[in-house]
């Protein structure tokens, strides 16, 4: 019988949550984290990934402004 995901604390979502929140595929978000680019992310148990909601939109607004400034600047 297939054991039902734990649903993540206020506030936070999954690496897959994450992704979708994000628009990206969860491949790129751990690809990401790998290079030491994105959101940051905090290890849950072993292997798992969640993103507090807050710091999602933050790297968004950060990303946003300075994709705003490389155009500016061209």
């Amino acid at each position: 019988m297939p054991t039902k995901a734990k649903t993540p604390p206020k506030g936070w979502l999954w690496s897959e949550e994450a992704a979708d929140y994000l628009g990206v595929c969860v491949t790129t978000l751990y690809r990401w984290r790998r290079d030491g680019y994105g959101p940051q992310g905090k290890l849950h148990g072993r292997r798992r990934y969640r993103y507090k909601i807050a710091d999602l939109n933050a790297w968004m607004g950060v990303t946003a402004e300075s994709a705003d400034l490389e155009l500016a600047a061209a």
